[in-house]
């Protein structure tokens, strides 16, 4: 994987409201050095909660040039909120990658952490290198058969993904995002949740969509035996939420809330 590493962009979405994000997100960036330092080149896209653009937008984009004094950094002034927000931020990446040839886009957000055993971590040759997302309510429908599960499931998370933008044509249409938000700002008392005002909405699904639509070869980064024992967990745990946040597997681990523990498999 190292050598994927090291011809790819590592493009990081992240949402910063305060001060305490910023002291934060350096920790993070501490904790991931070894492994952002093999990098091609480090890109970051943000946006802000109420009030903090401009003045914490300064302060992040000297953070992140404290340490890769190179990077590009984007700002999004405008958040339009959850989903929307991360839909956007992910589509200033992939265009990064197109407008400047860049082949291979490692997706990550600033909250996720990466070990440096993901660096001697064998893998086959794809076009896409994704961790599979399900929760205890998605394994229903499979009757919980977890071979079933391994060979038919494909819901690739958002927040740790290597793609060949080269092969796409791209990852979440702007008009659809466009004529959705207009649609979900008439709708009275808005839930923050847009799957369940139209079907089929998600970041996750936008992605396998782009994978499918330009007939990507995939390669799942979790071994079937950890991806097993990861299942189990999601069984016996009866976690619900599919981005298997706070779960450290193949040295990859979403941590989005830092003053909980970690499940290590």
């Amino acid at each position: 994987m190292k050598f994927l590493i090291n011809n790819s962009v590592y493009g990081t979405i992240g949402y910063i409201s305060s001060k305490d994000d910023l002291d934060l997100l350096e920790q993070y960036i501490i904790y991931n050095l070894p492994v952002l330092k093999e990098f091609k080149k480090i890109v970051v896209a943000v946006n802000y909660g109420k009030g903090a653009y401009p003045s914490l937008a300064l302060l992040s984009n000297k953070l992140w040039t404290k340490y890769f004094p190179n990077c590009s950094y984007f700002n999004n002034p405008v958040n339009r909120g959850h989903n929307f927000g991360t839909a956007d931020l992910d589509n200033i990446l992939f265009q990064y990658c197109k407008s400047y040839n860049y082949e291979w886009l490692c997706k990550s957000s600033n909250d996720t952490l990466l070990q440096s055993s993901v660096l001697d971590k064998e893998i086959d040759e794809a076009d896409f290198y994704y961790l599979n997302g399900i929760g205890y309510g998605g394994m229903e429908k499979y009757n919980y058969d977890f071979n079933r599960i391994i060979n038919e499931d494909f819901y690739p998370q958002t927040n740790f993904y290597f793609i060949n933008v080269s092969k796409t044509d791209y990852l979440n249409d702007k008009s659809y995002l466009d004529i959705t938000y207009d649609y979900i700002k008439t709708i009275p008392d808005y839930n923050g949740k847009i799957w369940e005002y139209i079907q089929g909405w998600s970041c996750e699904g936008f992605l396998k969509q782009c994978v499918e639509r330009n007939n990507l070869k995939k390669h799942h980064l979790i071994s079937e035996e950890k991806y097993t024992q990861l299942l189990n967990a999601v069984k016996q745990y009866q976690i619900h939420d599919s981005s298997h946040k706070n779960i450290m597997i193949e040295g990859i681990c979403h941590f989005q809330y830092p003053n909980q523990q970690i499940l290590e498999i």
